[in-house]
């Protein structure tokens, strides 16, 4: 049986995961559960899978060593949302412990360093994002010259005027069920920036052979090219369980119908160039990436910090965008990190020139 703990276990990544367990459970035994604020969840759901919970406050010593030590995993799903979840990869990393990976900020943020740290003790970074997994699986058995990452495009794509939208609109994404930070961000491509950054970081390609094409279907989940010219591409429903379960198996458990095959009786694929004059938070991550430095940091911190004040009423929908693009220009984000402690530092400077901004 393969030992997993989940970080994040009532949040969408987490609830996605134990659904299937609970109905499938094929060579898994949950042996950890936490949680950020849901209490009485926790607590309901260690009570059903027989195991220990805990409440985590990531930024401090919340005891998630100790819980990583007791539980003994085979490996950690982490979804935990935003920069909160750099510090539980690390954490699970300096335990030799391998990672089914949501939390792609630990990658934006950590950069090459967190894999090196991860290199040094043997541990598995395994991506869980549907894009990322498709192509995580892709280059075992084809050796590419680019990748192409599809975008849903978001509930705005053929909207022209993005000045007065509410957040109710910006949470009504077309294809999937996600937290709402991640499905305001899909609404303005930044989402897409982030992973775009993220297949650099974990693939080690450069940012102008990362593609980005919309795909409304949300049915492939992403391509890669080989220099003879092919494509291929995985192609699957629009359900998060398969990229879960698959990285949480990572190979060593075989599996069956994790998701409905998919049908091609009446199946319509469409691809179209995203708009960055419309959502610049795509261009802008490519920017950011390009720089070398810590100015992907300062990306990701200054969208958490727009997007709170966007759901909060404090700044419209279109100055997200603006906080984002006035805070990676900074020159102080030219410089490159390579510890933990130099990647917070940098977050917080970020945070503070986004509020400043706001």
């Amino acid at each position: 049986m393969r030992r997993v703990v989940i970080l994040g276990s009532t949040g969408s990544i987490g609830t996605t995961c134990l659904n299937y367990l609970r109905k499938n459970n094929p060579g898994f035994v949950v042996v950890g559960l936490t949680a950020h604020k849901n209490i009485e969840k926790l607590s309901l759901l260690g009570k059903e899978f027989n195991c220990p919970t805990l409440i985590t406050n990531p930024t401090e010593d919340s005891g998630l060593e100790e819980f990583f030590k007791s539980t003994h995993p085979d490996i950690v799903l982490n979804a935990i949302a935003g920069a909160d979840g750099l510090f539980a990869t690390v954490t699970a990393i300096n335990n030799g412990i391998d990672i089914a990976l949501s939390n792609k900020e630990s990658v934006v943020m950590g950069g090459t360093w967190i894999f090196k740290e991860a290199e040094k003790r043997n541990v598995r970074i395994i991506p869980v994002d549907s894009e990322h997994s498709a192509i995580y699986n892709l280059l075992k058995g084809h050796k590419a010259s680019s990748l192409v990452i599809t975008a849903s495009g978001g509930p705005f794509v053929d909207r022209m005027d993005l000045e007065n939208i509410t957040v109710e609109e910006a949470l009504n994404h077309p294809t999937w069920k996600m937290g709402k930070k991640i499905t305001i961000d899909s609404s303005t491509l930044a989402n897409k920036g982030l992973e775009v950054i993220e297949a650099s970081y974990l693939f080690g390609f450069k940012p102008e052979d990362i593609e980005v094409t919309v795909h409304r279907q949300s049915v492939v989940h992403s391509m890669v090219r080989t220099k003879e010219g092919a494509v291929y591409a995985q192609m699957s429903p629009p359900d998060m369980t398969l990229p879960i379960i698959s990285a949480l198996s990572d190979g060593q458990i075989e599996l069956e119908n994790v998701v409905s095959p998919l049908s091609f009786s009446n199946l319509k694929l469409t691809f179209e160039k995203p708009d960055t004059l419309r959502f610049p938070l795509l261009d802008l991550a490519y920017k950011a990436l390009m720089v070398e430095g810590s100015a992907t940091i300062a990306y990701n911190a200054a969208d958490e910090v727009a997007v709170n004040a966007f759901m909060e009423g404090l700044i419209p929908y279109s100055r997200i965008s603006e906080i984002v693009k006035k805070t990676i220009e900074d020159p102080i984000f030219k410089d490159k990190v390579s510890t933990y402690e130099e990647t917070m530092e940098k977050d917080r400077i970020a945070r503070i020139i986004a509020r400043n901004a706001l």
